[in-house]
């Protein structure tokens, strides 16, 4: 059976909400820095925890659809 359409949205908001979160780390690590002057650490540091904050993110939107890893699908 083919993927519903549903499905591709779903995907696709798991997608946009983890690149939201890097941005969003990125960004405010890249305004602290030209504060603070001690480029390139913040915005390095705002980009891995906004790859930590979208995964989590994505993987409690996986979790509670019973798809998450180590869950088959129901």
């Amino acid at each position: 059976m083919p993927p519903l359409k549903e499905d591709y949205w779903k995907h696709a908001q798991l997608g946009l909400e983890l690149t939201g979160a890097v941005l969003a780390g990125f960004l405010i690590g890249y305004q602290l820095d030209k504060r603070l002057g001690t480029a390139p650490w913040l915005m390095l540091g705002g980009a891995a925890a906004g790859v930590a904050g979208g995964f989590y993110l994505a993987w409690q939107e996986l979790s509670k659809d019973g798809e998450g890893p180590g869950r088959g699908k129901k």
